[in-house]
């Protein structure tokens, strides 16, 4: 390596052959399924180990790929690398995936691709970079889940790349002194692969493919002094979640061990837990660096390959029975804007035709017919509901005239003077009570030819009778004309009681309005007959108010009417203008 070779430092590994590493100074050996020297690409380690995955994950197998060793050992070189010369296991990744979509002709896939670091143990969004400190849900049918998480549906190698620069812009990372960019942070590039057979609808598989790029175990030493206090909370929490892993990896690699295995210490091995338990195929490159300065460091990593080899892993294909997985949904919803869209095009089809038009046209002209009869009928009513309303105000105007107004009737001491005047006679007293009787009676049922001549003959009885009366000629004379006077009164006296008696009995042969004896009505009486009366008025008040009521109904239904008739005559027109 560069830097180990500008510094002159021995070389204390060497390789005896493609599977096994050996320490140079006890010549102790260990042996891998593929070891590779630093001449080898990136590209022929993918080729040899990585594509596989790949093409498992595209069949319906998860998978995992992650690079392990510590700061400066070419981590994120080998998972990322140089895109356009020297491209790593995630770039090479995306390109296989398309390339595996391309040569399945019987197949549908949809891909979703998300972006996370795990950056002093909290789940950041590398895509939103608002969403920071993620939780984690763990589903035994669905799986490790991190909620609020940005999912993108990627459908070409341009966009999966977009996604890539977008995400490593947001990532944590520094200067040390072994490097100048080190990841400061675990991140993972995550891939969902859903796969439909286009044979067989049934024939569903989920996938999930995890890119992972650690984090570098590290010490104080990795750091300059100034840098050792700000960064010594980011080395606590990626050693201790290194730690957790190798814990993991051994338990796991240990058949014999009882011992629960402590995926839950760490949010790194709860997201690797699918991966690790053995439903994934896993591959672990472990990258160290030959010099002699990096010996314990080398050691352990390669003690961490040995444990890991040995973990057994049972692969089980993903097949789905649920039909909410996110491209059955796609597809229902593609079907639904088929049939949308051929429904539309028949439509078309169906109007540009000549006999479709001529039939829309007598199908509008018979509804703008329908429309004026209904018109018609609606003024109709209107005209009915005003005629309506005019008699119930005339029948309004008619009770309220029979209604007596407070003020009008006789004073009561009218009626006490006409009394005592007759006092002294009983003939003429008994003649004004009839009098007086029929003039109550008028009170309620007013006729008034009978009182203007009863008024006259009192005036002729007061100008006569009362002691008022000034005294212009002398005893004798007045003594003189006094029976002239009485003749004259008791004729027409006679003919007025005549009169009245005639008018009393044809009362009497239609409804009898009173009684011979009158009873004054009470004020009981007067008021609940006001009251009635009132009544009356407010129904027919309130049935004016109904009347106004459907009107206005009948004109805002005849002026919508109207307005239909019009929208007809228009629509009428353009078909028209279209024959």
């Amino acid at each position: 390596m560069p830097r180990e070779v500008e510094l002159g430092t021995s070389a204390a590994w060497e390789l005896p052959g493609p599977t096994s590493i050996r320490d140079v100074s006890t010549s102790k050996l260990f042996v891998y399924d593929r070891v590779f020297d630093n001449t080898i690409s990136t590209n022929e380690v993918f080729e040899e180990l990585g594509e596989k995955v790949i093409w498992n994950s595209m069949e319906g197998y998860n998978g995992c790929i992650f690079c392990y060793g510590q700061t400066g050992s070419g981590k994120t070189f080998t998972m990322h690398g140089n895109r356009k010369t020297n491209p790593g296991i995630v770039p090479l990744s995306t390109n296989s995936v398309f390339g595996y979509i391309q040569q399945s002709s019987n197949r549908e896939f949809l891909l979703r691709c998300s972006y996370i670091e795990l950056y002093n143990e909290c789940v950041n969004d590398l895509l939103n970079p608002n969403n920071i400190n993620l939780s984690i849900q763990e589903d035994k049918n669905k799986g490790v889940k991190i909620v609020g998480l940005t999912e993108e549906v990627c459908t070409s190698i341009n966009q999966v790349h977009s996604i890539l620069y977008m995400g490593e812009a947001n990532k944590q990372i520094a200067s040390t002194n072994f490097n100048q960019r080190s990841s400061r942070s675990h991140s993972i590039f995550r891939i969902i692969v859903e796969s439909k057979s286009k044979e067989d609808p049934t024939d569903l598989t989920l996938a999930t493919l995890n890119l992972i790029d650690l984090a570098g175990s590290e010490s104080a030493s990795a750091h300059n002094i100034e840098a050792v206090k700000s960064r010594s909370r980011e080395m606590m929490y990626i050693n201790r979640s290194l730690l957790t892993l190798g814990t993991v990896i051994m338990r796991l690699s240990d058949k014999h061990n009882s011992a629960p295995i402590p995926f839950r210490d760490s949010k790194l091995t709860r997201l690797l837990r699918p991966a690790l338990q053995g439903n994934s195929k896993v591959v672990i490159i472990c990258n160290i660096s030959p010099s002699a300065s990096s010996y314990d460091e080398n050691l352990s990593t390669l003690k961490f390959a040995q444990r890991a080899k040995k973990v057994k892993q049972v692969l089980s294909k993903n097949e789905v029975l649920d039909s909410k997985v996110l491209i059955m949904r796609y597809e229902a919803e593609i079907n639904r804007l088929k049939n949308q869209l051929a429904e539309t095009e028949f439509k078309l089809e169906k109007e540009s035709n000549e006999e479709y038009l001529k039939a829309e046209i007598e199908k509008l002209t018979g509804e703008v017919l329908n429309m004026k009869d209904e018109k018609e009928s609606l003024d109709a009513k209107l005209e009915a509901l005003l005629q309506e309303k005019l008699q119930i105000q005339s029948q309004l105007e008619k009770y309220s005239s029979l209604i007596l107004v407070g003020g009008e009737a006789v004073p009561a001491s009218e009626e006490l003077d006409t009394e005592e005047f007759f006092e002294k006679d009983s003939s003429t007293q008994q003649r004004a009570s009839r009098r007086i009787s029929v003039w109550r009676s008028n009170t309620l049922v007013p006729d008034h030819s009978a009182e203007k001549t009863f008024q006259r003959k009192e005036s002729i009885l007061h100008k006569y009778k009362s002691p008022n009366t000034p005294r212009k000629s002398s005893f004798a004379e007045v003594e003189k004309k006094v029976p002239e006077v009485e003749e004259e009164y008791n004729k027409r006296e006679t003919l007025l009681i005549d009169k009245i008696e005639e008018i009393q009995e044809l009362l009497d042969q239609e409804e009898p309005l009173f009684e011979e004896k009158f009873e004054e009505p009470s004020v009981t009486d007067l008021i609940s007959i006001i009251e009635e009366q009132d009544l009356l008025l407010n129904q027919f008040k309130n049935q004016i108010s109904e009347k106004d009521e459907q009107i206005s109904i009948l004109k805002d239904e005849l002026s919508l009417c109207r307005n239909n008739m019009v929208k007809m005559q228009q629509q009428l027109k353009e078909l028209r203008i279209q024959k």
